[in-house]
C-alpha cells in the first residue's frame, strides 16, 4: 500500500518515498508519568521534488487525557499541487461542527479538535479490495485529509484526540 493510505503528510504533492534511502532523523523520545513523546524530522522521507527542509512531526500522548499529533515545517518552495496530512481509519467519521470530528468504533468515540481556519477536512470513503487487507478492513477504511490552507514556507497544525464528550 502506498504512503498516501498512511498517517503521513502530503508535501507539495508528493508522498513520502519507499527504501532504506528514505528515512526520519533526530528522532527524540520521552517518558513520565504524565507524557510520552516521540519526535522525529521526517523531511528525509520524501524526494527533493517536496520542496522540503524539514518536517518535525511529535506525538503526544497526555495519559488519561488526550493524543496529539502536531507537525512543524519548513519548505523551502510551494507549487500547486498543495500540501495536506492524511489520516486513515476504520472508524466511522461525522463533523460535528467546523474544527471538530467524531470517530466513532466499536464501543468508543474519540472527539479529534482542529483549526478550520489553517486546514480544509476532506473525509474519503475507501474500499478495500486486497484480499489480506480486507481481513483486517472488510467494509473499507476512511482516509481524511487535512488540506493546508496557504501554509506558507513555515508553519504548523496539530489536531488533538480526546475521549468524546456528547
Amino acid at each position: 500500500m502506498q504512503s498516501g493510505y498512511h498517517n503521513l503528510p502530503v508535501i507539495n504533492g508528493m508522498d513520502q518515498k519507499e527504501g532504506k534511502n528514505f528515512k526520519a532523523r533526530n528522532s527524540i523520545f520521552t517518558s513520565n508519568s504524565k507524557t510520552v513523546t516521540l519526535s522525529t524530522d521526517i523531511a528525509g522521507a520524501y524526494t527533493a521534488d517536496a520542496m522540503l527542509k524539514s518536517w518535525v512531526r511529535t506525538y503526544t500522548l497526555n495519559r488519561g487525557r488526550s493524543f496529539v499529533i502536531s507537525d512543524k515545517f519548513e519548505l523551502t518552495g510551494q507549487n500547486k499541487s498543495g500540501t495536506s496530512s492524511n489520516l486513515i481509519t476504520y472508524c466511522k467519521v461525522t463533523e460535528v461542527k467546523p474544527g471538530l470530528l467524531r470517530f466513532t468504533g466499536n464501543g468508543f468515540a474519540l472527539d479529534m479538535k482542529y483549526n478550520f481556519k489553517t486546514v480544509k477536512v476532506v473525509t474519503e470513503f475507501i474500499k478495500v479490495t486486497d484480499r489480506a487487507l480486507k481481513r483486517y478492513w472488510p467494509e473499507g477504511v476512511t482516509r481524511v485529509k487535512l488540506e493546508f490552507i496557504n501554509p506558507g514556507l513555515k508553519g504548523g497544525q496539530s489536531v488533538t484526540f480526546s475521549p468524546s464528550v456528547k
